[in-house]
């Protein structure tokens, strides 16, 4: 599939923000290539690189309101913390810390991946589901698919 064609077009104007001068914006002209605008990253309500367990599963219960994640995806992403605030801890996991220590949801979940893929088959729903997620996740932070 051609990545032009995937490509949607909006017809709010955008503008680039002059690297020499901060203050000075100039619009996108038609058909200008945006790879070469150096536009900057929306702003996201969530940073999946730096957040509680606690503020995750709020991240993914709002995501799943909104649509963005699938049931399923939100109790993978809402089970630990749950765990965590009905029995006060869950392992290694207290409760002060998931409300307090930040981490990389992102890294994490690349990390167990690599765990899953040691013991599930590379077809395994297993891991397309935990791909899924990842990519869904990965596009939503940083706005691009990370996967194509």
């Amino acid at each position: 599939m051609n990545i032009n064609s995937s490509i949607k077009h909006y017809s709010t104007t955008q503008s680039v923000t002059n690297k020499t001068n901060p203050q000075e914006n100039k619009p996108i002209e038609q058909g200008q290539n945006i790879t070469s605008a150096a536009t900057p990253h929306r702003e996201r309500e969530f940073d999946f690189t730096n957040m509680t367990l606690k503020e995750q599963a709020g991240a993914a219960q709002t995501l799943y309101d909104k649509g963005f994640l699938s049931l399923g995806e939100l109790a993978v992403m809402t089970g630990k913390y749950g765990l965590v605030k009905y029995d006060g801890q869950f392992g290694d996991m207290t409760l002060e810390r998931a409300n307090n220590e930040k981490f990389d949801v992102l890294a994490k979940m690349k990390e167990d991946l690599e765990e899953s893929k040691k013991h599930y088959p590379a077809e395994s729903n297993v891991i397309k589901n935990q791909v899924a997620l990842i990519g869904k996740l990965e596009a939503y932070q940083y706005g691009i698919n990370t996967k194509a």
